[in-house]
């Protein structure tokens, strides 16, 4: 069951809610012509089941979101500043333009989700998966990635200054044109066989 305690329409009160009843007010919020982004600010939905939901433009800033199945949902633009996604699936995820800033994504699977212009400012990922993930132009500035798997991930244009890479495996990540002012790599692997780093 979820507590879900700051949802716009149901007062001071906890409502405990189902996934089912989740699903319910996703396909509410997008029924008719316009497209109403939820608010799910400070909402406690871990281990929700949300595989697929449409939740662009959502507002899940300071919710607890650890353990909540995002595989293949559609989170872009959305606000998830202060939101803890650890162990959070995201795998295939739309992330792009999603802000992210100081978010708990620490063991996260975000494998091949799209974080194209996305902001992770000063976000945890450490020992999060990684691979193949698109953080085209993101800011990743002052971010823990201590320990994720960076395998193939496009890191082209992005902020690393001030981030935390150490530990990281980089087999084959893309670092062209990343920005990278004192950015920490000690003991990360693969650096070698990356793509376009200029150290």
């Amino acid at each position: 069951m979820l507590i879900f305690s700051n949802f716009q329409s149901m007062g001071s009160s906890p409502k405990v809610l189902s996934d089912r009843d989740l699903w319910m007010l996703i396909a509410q919020s997008s029924y008719g012509d316009a497209y109403r982004p939820l608010n799910f600010r400070g909402a406690n939905l871990s281990g929700a089941n949300l595989a697929g939901a449409d939740l662009a433009g959502a507002n899940l800033s300071m919710a607890d979101l650890s353990g909540v199945d995002f595989s293949g949902a559609n989170l872009s633009g959305a606000f998830l500043a202060g939101s803890s996604l650890k162990g959070a699936v995201i795998k295939k995820a739309n992330l792009i333009g999603a802000i992210l800033t100081k978010a708990d994504l620490s063991g996260a699977e975000l494998s091949e989700s799209d974080l194209t212009e996305g902001n992770l400012s000063g976000a945890n990922l450490c020992n999060a998966n990684l691979t193949e993930a698109d953080f085209t132009r993101a800011d990743l500035s002052q971010s823990e990635v201590r320990d994720a798997d960076l395998t193939r991930a496009n890191l082209f244009k992005a902020n690393l200054s001030g981030a935390d890479l150490s530990g990281s495996e980089l087999l084959e990540a893309n670092f062209g044109k990343t920005y990278l002012n004192d950015t920490k790599l000690e003991g990360v692997r693969s650096l070698e066989r990356t793509i376009g780093f200029k150290g």
